[in-house]
């Protein structure tokens, strides 16, 4: 069962109407008719099905069309989170952090988008008010991995940094703030996002680079 089970009312629904089912059949019809009790007892098994059913039948949905960050830039996901193809020069409006599922963070997929849905964070900009020992304590996650989640939400807010941007900018340098990325080497960090994808601990959509113009723009806008 998904760490969301029993989220939906259908399904509670569903449980609440088989379990009396269930003992019914079992202490109230067994003793006097076997075979209505087994015929009850099925019934109340396939309504038990049914509320997993319908409990998980979100998380296989596929995730909402994510929209680039970066003007000029347009990324297709494929269903391996690391398999996108970049296509240069095809103009793709901004939007507002608000507006960003919060599945446009690296790392968080349709069942983590699940549980903080859930708990009332259903946007980027929602990640960006909350701490990191409550994103944690929602995912069950360690509070290292919702720190970065939510460094990645603070660098959305600006139109320079895409998404493939922020990872690479948390997980190849560290930096989790817009002050230290203002107060940061365009040459540092540069080399340091080079070392990280050579090693695979950084990976974007093929043909996406870094340039230190772009990280310039980086600096600038922190």
């Amino acid at each position: 069962m998904s760490p969301g089970f029993l989220s939906d009312k259908r399904a509670v629904l569903a449980i609440i109407i088989a379990i009396p089912l269930a003992i019914i059949a079992i202490v109230f019809v067994r003793p006097i008719d076997f075979n209505i009790s087994m015929v009850i007892f099925g019934a109340s098994l396939v309504l038990f099905l049914f509320a997993c059913l319908l409990d998980t039948a979100d998380e296989l949905q596929p995730t909402p069309e994510v929209a680039s960050t970066t003007k000029g830039d347009k990324k297709i996901k494929s269903s391996d989170e690391h398999a996108e193809v970049y296509v240069p020069d095809v103009v793709k409006p901004t939007v507002e952090p608000s507006k960003l599922p919060i599945e446009t963070i690296e790392g968080i997929g349709p069942v983590y988008g699940k549980l903080l849905r859930n708990a009332g964070y259903p946007t980027v900009a929602d990640m960006v008010a909350v701490d990191a020992e409550t994103v944690a304590k929602i995912c069950n996650v360690n509070v290292e991995q919702a720190e970065r989640w939510i460094a990645m939400s603070r660098f959305a807010w600006l139109d320079e940094i895409s998404e493939e941007d922020a990872e690479a900018i948390v997980f190849a340098t560290g930096i989790t703030d817009l002050e230290t990325l203002a107060g940061s080497s365009a040459e540092d960090i540069h080399k340091k996002i080079k070392v990280a994808l050579e090693s695979g601990e950084v990976r974007v959509p093929a043909g996406y680079t870094f340039t230190l113009e772009k990280i310039r723009a980086w600096i600038a806008a922190a």
